[in-house]
Formats: structure tokens, C-alpha cells, sequence
């Protein structure tokens, strides 16, 4: 990772007051490009942010506790809130394909979510919020925004081997 990309990444303030309009300049674009993003990891990735949480072998979000907590009817809120990201999305002027992709990653998400026992694991595993985030990104990057910045791609979902992992294993070799 260049040196320009580790400090993207690691200057990136989140963004709680939407831009609820068509971007008129960089400025406005990096805002609404934040509060996305900061979204999108409340709603999938919110205990990567957490010191407590930090060591979870998986990351985990609002969107799957709201879902657990409230079953049948959880997943339905969590569209909800994806929806929002998905609007949000669309005022970067980002095309009818890229948003109908959000769009299935949100229905699987939230048909998914809806299966008895399973339903929560799924939720776990599969990040819609930050899929959509990533195919937003690859959109920018290639836009008339590409000028906002966009911090390095990363691997959302990661297995962590529990600190002290024996370097002889192969299985954790190369992780």
C-alpha cells in the first residue's frame, strides 16, 4: 500500500450530515462520498472501529443485530437502511446497472436474513452495505470525481487467527 493510500486511509473522519443533493463540486462529492461510507460501516463493519471488538475474528455491523433482535421483521428495517445508502448512491449521477446491482445485493441480504437459525449467520457474512460501497468506489474512480479520496480497497470480510498463532501451521501461513 503507497504511502498516499495509508494516509487516506487513515485521515478518514466519518461524515454524519448527508449531502442531500447532486454534488456541485469536490468538496460537496467528498462529503457525500464520507457520509456513505460511514454508513456503510455502521451498517456491516461498525466493531472494526471498536478497540473492545477489535480482536473478533469477524467484523460486524447494526444491520445483523438489528436483524437478530428483532426476526421477521429486523431485515426489513435493515433494507430500509440500506435503501437510504443506495439513494445516497444515486446522486453521484452513478448508472441504472450499478444500482440495480446495490439493489440485488440488498434483496439477497434481506431474503436471507429472513431463514430461521441461518438467517443471523448470514447476515455476519454477507456485507451488502459494504459491497454496494465497493461498487460505488470502482464507479467513482472511473467518474468525473475520481479527484475525491477514496481510500484503498480492503477485505471486508477476514478471518483473524486468534493472537499467538503457531507460524509452523500451514493453514495460517500467508494470512
Amino acid at each position: 500500500m503507497s504511502t498516499q493510500s495509508q494516509n487516506a486511509a487513515r485521515d478518514f473522519k466519518p461524515n454524519f450530515v448527508p449531502v442531500l443533493h447532486r454534488p456541485n463540486n469536490p468538496v460537496e462529492a467528498q462529503r457525500l462520498y464520507d457520509h456513505i461510507r460511514t454508513v456503510a460501516f455502521y451498517l456491516d463493519a461498525l466493531s472494526s472501529m471498536v478497540p473492545a471488538l477489535d480482536g473478533l475474528p469477524f467484523q460486524i455491523g447494526i444491520e445483523p443485530i438489528i436483524a437478530a433482535l428483532l426476526p421477521g421483521f429486523g431485515p426489513f428495517i435493515a433494507v430500509t437502511l440500506g435503501l437510504y445508502m443506495v439513494l445516497l448512491c444515486s446522486l453521484f449521477g452513478i448508472g441504472y446497472d450499478l444500482l440495480m446491482r446495490m439493489l440485488m445485493n440488498l434483496v439477497l441480504d434481506t431474503f436471507a436474513g429472513l431463514l430461521p437459525i441461518i438467517g443471523p449467520l448470514v447476515d455476519v457474512s454477507f456485507k451488502a452495505n459494504l459491497a454496494n460501497l465497493t461498487i460505488l468506489e470502482k464507479y467513482l474512480r472511473t467518474s468525473r470525481w475520481s479527484v475525491i479520496t477514496i481510500p484503498p480497497p480492503t477485505r471486508w470480510f477476514q478471518w483473524r487467527w486468534p493472537r499467538g498463532k503457531d507460524s509452523s501451521n500451514p493453514f495460517t501461513k500467508g494470512f
